[in-house]
């Protein structure tokens, strides 16, 4: 399936940003030319978050693999275009996965790991899925059963592979195949139409800016590459790169921040879930990494753990639509990794170990200290309709960011094989995100957070009104509203519950029935108020930055004093 227009391919095409080779074929030629080079590793300690060994493959291991796979796939009967769904943690099988996927010439939609029954169901019925790989479990969480039974209740899905050996009965062991080598044959020759690095590879989901169901973008093999290409040229990636991530081969920083980055510059790949930040430093040691993905909060105590093991790799460090304090110390090279929804990864070195530069407007390319940099995308500001609220608290230049470009994906999928463009002005695709002018000569910009009612928790988006829904529904429950709410480490939510009258109400009793509607972890409330009132305006809109406000302010009051 072809998802960027004809015009646009030639455009990118004669900036040499795009081309006509496809992420598996670049996984071949890696193969072919560094067959015995260490290509990914999983953490040692694998077997203490999930099930089987800790792996390491060289590229002519893992490129067999993906090639038994993609044959394997093939006999099933998984033609051309079908959708497979991938929740898997970050680890040597999940790589294995998407490119045997890709080879296939499936569509890989990968699920974050905090998905549950109801946004799976919801989001695979949306494209049509036809099969759903996993792993048997990971921490507390049972992946393959559920999977599975997610699988029995959508007529659709036709198969569950799990990885990791000991499988739950009706899921297809993945170990299995890898052992049937020489029986499977090799993957089947796809026949493109046009480009086939136009074709889609990949669908991820964006919730809109006006909120609602998700919309599934598809992201061209092009498209992969060209986010891959901005955080290898501005963090300086080559061969000789050892990259260390903790993330799920599931989202866009993950794919874009590490996994593109290394097949591009046929490096070494390490994967897993870190314990704790000690753990993870001393990971990076033992592997000697070059350059290691981190949550922006967990960034500067990882980069002081590093300090004490006299390592120094780059640190890319994953930030989201809201600006946190993450001053570091300057003994580490620093990329912030600004991750736009499913739009766009903008890599941006930092000059000064204090927070993230403001973004630039107007034509983007790396590395960003080049005149002649190849240009990844484009950044506009559009100025947006506020109301007088919230316009008495900002400033006269917000507005919204807007993209497009070689990065950013311009077509929503359609099971029906023909993809549908988002936006016909021009192409600029909006993010749904505020933004403020912070100079205009040069013109740059820094975030502000989400517009309207919608948040981003743990990299993952909310539509609040959506969730107010959800909380209503709740047996009891008389009215509830959704609101922002900062924990100890990161933005999450908290549930406002006006009670019905004479009925007893429990916080701990409400928690286990939204977590009994199977929905993402990360729509589970951190806590829970009761309250008289949900705060409206006259339009029956949800006052929540006040709430969130007074409740925040009532926390602060209530914590004791700090210790001396």
């Amino acid at each position: 399936m072809i998802v960027t227009r004809e015009e646009t391919s030639r455009a990118h095409l004669a900036t040499g940003v795009w081309g006509r080779v496809t992420l598996d074929q670049i996984l071949e030629k890696n193969a072919a030319t560094k067959p015995d080079k260490l290509a990914v590793a999983d953490f040692a300690d694998r077997s203490e978050w999930t099930t089987g060994r800790a792996q390491q493959l060289t590229y002519r291991e893992l490129d067999q693999r993906v090639e038994t796979l993609a044959a394997f796939f093939a006999g099933l009967g998984l033609t051309p275009d079908s959708v497979i769904g991938m929740q898997m943690p970050p680890m040597a099988d999940a790589v294995v996965v998407f490119f045997a996927a890709i080879r296939a010439g499936l569509i890989v939609a990968p699920m974050p790991l905090a998905w549950r029954e109801a946004e799976v169901i919801e989001a695979l019925t949306q494209v049509g899925a036809k099969a759903i790989a996993t792993v048997a479990e990971t921490i507390d969480e049972a992946h393959g059963e559920r999977l599975r039974d997610v699988a029995a209740e959508m007529f659709h899905i036709r198969f569950v592979f799990a990885a990791g050996g000991k499988v739950p009965d009706g899921v297809i062991d993945l170990d299995r195949v890898f052992d049937e080598t020489e029986g499977l044959g090799s993957a089947p020759n796809i026949i493109r139409k046009g480009n086939a690095a136009d074709h889609a590879a990949s669908i991820a989901w964006s919730v809109p800016a006006d909120g609602g169901t998700a919309v599934p973008l598809a992201r061209a093999h092009n498209h992969w590459i060209a986010t891959g290409l901005m955080t290898l040229l501005e963090a300086k990636i080559d061969q000789s790169a050892v990259i260390l991530s903790p993330f799920a081969v599931t989202s866009l920083a993950a794919l874009g921040g590490a996994l593109m980055p290394w097949l591009l510059a046929c490096g070494t790949l390490v994967l897993g879930l870190p314990r704790s930040v000690d753990r993870f430093a001393e990971t990076a040691a033992d592997f000697k990494a070059t350059h290691i993905l981190t949550p922006q909060r967990f960034a500067k105590r990882l980069s002081e753990r590093l300090d004490m093991l006299r390592q120094e790799p780059m640190l890319l460090v994953v930030g989201g639509d809201r600006p946190v304090d993450t001053n570091m110390p300057r003994s580490h090279d620093i990329v912030d990794l600004t991750q736009l929804g499913e739009l766009a990864l903008i890599a941006r070195r930092r000059p000064e170990p204090e927070a993230p530069s403001p973004l630039p407007v107007g034509a983007v390319g790396a590395p960003s200290e080049t005149d002649f940099a190849p240009l990844l995308f484009e950044a506009r500001v559009k100025a947006v309709a506020l109301s007088a609220r919230e316009a008495s608290k900002r400033s006269a230049t917000v507005g919204e960011v807007q993209l497009r470009g070689a990065m950013v994906p311009d077509h929503a999928f359609s099971p029906t094989g023909r993809a549908v463009a988002l936006s016909a002005e021009e192409q600029w695709i909006s993010t749904g995100t505020a933004c403020e002018l912070v100079s205009a000569h040069p013109a740059r910009y820094a975030l502000k957070g989400p517009i309207g009612d919608r948040i981003g928790v743990g990299g993952l988006g909310i539509d609040l009104k959506r969730l107010d829904d959800l909380y209503k529904s709740i047996d009891g429950v008389a009215d509830a509203a959704a609101v922002p709410f900062p924990d100890a480490t990161s933005l999450r939510v908290a549930a406002l519950v006006v009670p019905e009258p004479g009925r007893s109400f429990s916080r701990e009793a409400f928690v286990a029935a939204v977590r009994d509607k199977r929905v993402g972890l990360h729509k589970l409330p951190v806590d829970v108020f009761i309250v008289p009132s949900i705060a409206r305006s006259g339009n029956d809109r949800v006052l929540r930055a006040g709430m969130a406000s007074r409740l925040a302010g009532q926390q602060a009051a209530t914590e004791p004093p700090p210790a001396a």
